[in-house]
């Protein structure tokens, strides 16, 4: 990660940190990951009603995905998981499989005092942490192992749903690419690529874009554009793009033409249900629209403004106005770490005819020496 003597893939770099900065640190995540295994060991246990069923129980959206953004403003996440129970809706009506559920939560002595009931699932709020929502569904075909319809309340009937199924055609989309523009880069200098993340660009890129949503949403929260509006159209317009950079701004060239051009409102349907629209909400309330459709003009805008920037003061305003100085200041600071470390380690070289930094020599590359105290 240090050294990329390019301009480009030091962008990329750049990108790539702010990305990393936003989602989960390694102490949340485990925590996040054994309460998760402790519902699953408790509903499992459930004599009354999920034990004698074959199901599966398992986390989907951002978090199986890996798109998870921070909440802006907020220090807390959400982590979806779906109760799949292998029978057919013949067996349950949508009201008995979602109070066998509240019932089985409501029956330990930490979940009922943080159960939240909501239309389609049933939240446990972690306080200050994160929230978890638990869906409860049934398998709608016998031939198809991922299509579930869940209980909604609001309309007392079966809703068809398929979240295994999305996240493994957003993971096929993201794996259109084998290796990126940054590991290719990291390799090239001798760098371990197992320092990063090594998430693929549209994984990036739905990160970074989801972050650019809250930062310009901040004032006007009531209109803010879904995340499973954005994964899915950054999805779909996902071409196979080696570079986190490129892959947002083929997105959102796309997005910016699309609402110029097209006539009335764009449609986003699920990818693997085409009888859902994600946006229906727009058609009977045109202010979503409006406000999305702000939304993409501006980030092609700053896209381009970041493309012709000169010089990292320039590009570091743009990144504060899209990603939030905060995040800028943690991505620039792990980064600056990185660089020391190679230069304490005096593997940190400079090209002299450009300035940039590197970690492979060439013939024009002179090494850094460590800082020491007064420099000396």
């Amino acid at each position: 990660m240090i050294a990329l003597h390019e301009s480009r893939t030091q962008l990329e770099n750049q990108l790539d940190q702010i990305a990393e900065s936003l989602q989960l640190d390694a102490t949340r995540y485990k925590k996040m990951n054994e309460h998760y295994e402790a519902i699953k060991k408790w509903i499992e246990s459930d004599e009354k009603f999920f034990r004698p069923f074959a199901y599966d129980i398992y986390p989907h959206g951002s978090v199986r995905i890996q798109t998870t953004v921070r909440p802006y403003g907020k220090n807390e996440f959400d982590l979806d998981i779906a109760v799949h129970l292998k029978s057919t809706t013949a067996v349950h009506s949508p009201q008995r499989i979602y109070a066998e559920l509240k019932r089985r939560l409501s029956e330990h002595e930490t979940y009922k005092a943080m159960l939240e009931p909501k239309n389609r699932c049933i939240r446990l709020n972690y306080a200050g942490d994160f929230h978890m929502d638990i869906l409860p569904g049934v398998q709608q075909f016998v031939w198809d192992a991922d299509t579930i319809q869940v209980p909604d309340r609001e309309l007392a009937t079966w809703v068809s749903s398929n979240p295994r199924g999305y996240a493994t055609w957003f993971l096929s989309k993201a794996n259109l690419v084998h290796e990126s523009l940054l590991e290719r880069a990291l390799k090239a200098e001798h760098l371990p690529v197992d320092d990063y993340e090594n998430k693929k660009p549209l994984q990036r890129a739905v990160q970074l874009i989801k972050r650019y949503r809250d930062v310009y949403f901040r004032k006007n929260d009531e209109y803010k554009t879904s995340s499973i509006v954005l994964t899915t159209i950054a999805g779909e317009f996902y071409q196979g793009q080696d570079s986190i950079f490129e892959t947002v701004e083929a997105i959102s060239s796309r997005l910016e033409r699309e609402v110029n051009f097209s006539r009335g409102r764009i449609k986003v349907l699920n990818p693997v249900n085409s009888q859902e629209d994600f946006t229906d909400k727009w058609e009977s309330e045109p202010q979503y629209y409006d406000a999305f459709k702000g939304f993409c003009l501006h980030l092609a805008s700053q896209w381009r403004q970041l493309k012709k920037a000169e010089g990292i003061i320039t590009e570091g305003a743009v990144f504060n106005d899209l990603f939030g100085s905060d995040v800028v200041a943690s991505a620039q600071r792990a980064i600056a770490s990185r660089i020391e470390n190679a230069r304490a380690s005096k593997t940190l070289l400079v090209d002299r005819p450009t300035g940039n930094l590197r970690t492979s020599a060439t013939a024009a590359s002179g090494l850094i020496k460590p800082n020491t105290f007064y420099g000396r």
